[in-house]
């Protein structure tokens, strides 16, 4: 708590480490912020300058992992003289993009050195409070991968032959194309790996999964060979397709074919990008122009303004798409999905709420709603279960013969109540930002059909990770340092369990005439 700390790329540029929980307005000294220059000949009050904050607040709670990924380009010179000044080209925040193209004129303010070179050191700053760091890697990117020898033939359709047209090409891209609908294309040449190692390439067709219910290889693909060996097969049911390959330094013959062959779909761009050792990811096709991939929709955020929203929608959690999600946001910038079908919390963030281009253009592909800003993921299990012991294994979803869901209700502030039924009992699921603003307590308040009749062995699972640890004062964290958990005082005491390897955090549900209320807060 209130540590402060700095990463220092080359020694000179820093991005800064402070505890910023909470804060609101966040400035340059805050976590993710690019830290100010100083120059005490500017006067006094003025010496400060070109400190960035910023864009959000995605710190995560003290005391638990913040992290941290910097992409950073080096100035450049020619001689003595420099050409491009330093750049921070992205900075993310526990998975939060904060800042973006920033350049900085030169070492920020007690940096190690106030020179500019070409190369520098990596500098933890250590001198503000206790911080603890782990996990650094770092690859540098000094090259890229080179295409020479580049030739073409187009083709009608998908069957690569007869040629209808050929010669030497520049760049790749699906220009020759003599038709924007039906046609083929086959790149031959050769490509230059300048190390030696494995490289990741990826292929993109846009006018592929333009229509969830239709796309398939019958639209179109295309594949990717090295040196005769198949490096990637487009299948036509994704928009990408990917492949790795261990290249040695020098030249190796490659061809690139694709197609498409269904005309009621508009798009005809192709892109193919490689990433490899000591090689940025970056494009072996034309940036621009005709045959090049539309540019992605501006993204439609969804913004809570005065009032909570809450918005349905598939939404995509570990892998697995939910289509009985909602989504609800609060003002106050925290917010949560919820699973109708299992009463499930599936994530909790705050910063800003939902995108939902995926829904919204056009017709939409996935159809689903993505949460923006630091983004806490929770199991998606269901939170009450009837166990027949405490040694019985949680479900992974309800009972479809003990759950009925009876929808939500709005109260007078906006916020929903879930509702729902399990087993002989009536379940009232009340999820809300604290009052600071910063976390989320859920209260459920049951009832049993038989008021003389207490059920048994029912459980509330608060939380389920590879670890869950009491701390000294009474609170949990969970996972490794992932979220905290404040259990009320009184009501039954917790159990902490191991289930498949993993631990669990359970609260017995105790009624008493009928009713049983338990509760619990997460702070991330």
């Amino acid at each position: 708590k209130e540590s402060n700390s700095g990463v220092y790329l080359m020694g000179r540029y820093e991005v800064q480490l402070l505890d910023s929980w909470g804060v609101k307005a966040p400035t340059f000294a805050d976590l993710g912020g690019i830290y100010q220059r100083w120059d005490d000949a500017r006067g006094a009050g003025r010496e400060g300058y070109e400190g960035i904050p910023p864009r959000q607040n995605a710190s995560r709670a003290p005391g638990l992992w913040q992290h941290l990924e910097i992409s950073f380009r080096a100035p450049t010179f020619a001689g003595n003289r420099k050409i491009t000044n330093a750049r921070f080209v992205i900075v993310k925040l526990n998975g939060v993009v904060v800042q973006e193209n920033v350049d900085v004129t030169g070492p920020t303010r007690a940096a190690a050195f106030l020179d500019e070179v070409p190369r520098g050191p990596l500098m933890i700053q250590g001198d503000h409070g206790p911080i603890a760091l782990r996990n650094i890697q770092y690859k540098r990117y000094t090259d890229s991968v080179k295409l020479a020898a580049l030739t073409y033939r187009a083709f009608e359709g998908d069957s690569m032959n007869p040629a209808y047209a050929a010669g030497n090409a520049i760049a790749i891209s699906s220009l020759p194309a003599r038709e924007a609908e039906k046609f083929a294309i086959s790149y031959n040449g050769t490509m230059s790996a300048p190390q030696t190692g494995l490289y990741r390439f990826e292929l993109g067709l846009d006018w592929i999964g333009s229509d969830p219910e239709t796309q398939g290889p019958n639209i179109g693909g295309g594949a990717l060979t090295i040196d005769g060996q198949p490096v990637v097969v487009h299948s036509g049911a994704e928009r990408r397709g990917y492949g790795d390959r261990e290249l040695n330094s020098g030249p190796h013959p490659f061809q690139l074919t694709f197609y498409k062959n269904r005309p009621e779909f508009n798009g005809r761009g192709v892109e193919l990008w490689v990433e490899g050792p000591e090689v940025a990811r970056h494009a072996l096709h034309a940036p621009s122009g005709p045959g090049s991939v539309r540019p992605p929709p501006g993204p439609i955020v969804v913004k809570p303004e005065l009032n909570p929203v809450v918005l349905r929608s598939f939404l995509f959690h570990r892998g697995t798409k939910r289509v009985t999600a909602v989504s609800v946001a609060d003002p106050a910038g925290v917010h949560f999905s919820y699973d109708l079908a299992q009463g499930a919390l599936l994530h909790a963030w705050r910063g800003p709420f939902l995108e939902t281009t995926q829904m919204w253009h056009s017709r939409g592909d996935d159809q689903t709603a993505e949460p923006l800003g630091s983004t806490l993921t929770l199991p998606g299990t269901p939170a009450l279960a009837f166990l027949s012991n405490i040694n019985a294994a949680w479900p992974d979803s309800v009972d479809a013969r003990q759950f009925r869901r009876d929808g939500y209700e709005v109260d007078s502030t906006g916020h929903p109540t879930f509702l729902y039924q399990i087993g002989d009992v009536a379940v009232e699921d009340r999820i809300r930002p604290t009052a600071d603003g910063l976390s989320l307590r859920r209260e459920l308040h049951l009832r049993a059909a038989d008021a003389a009749t207490a059920p048994a062995g029912l459980y509330l699972q608060v939380a389920e990770d590879v670890r869950v640890t009491r701390q000294s004062d009474g609170s949990y964290v969970v996972g490794d340092r992932a979220f905290y958990v404040i259990l009320p005082d009184g009501g039954a005491p917790p159990v902490i369990r191991q289930n498949r390897g993993r631990e669990e955090l359970l609260l017995p549900v105790r009624f008493d005439r009928g009713e049983a209320r338990v509760s619990y807060t997460i702070v991330w």
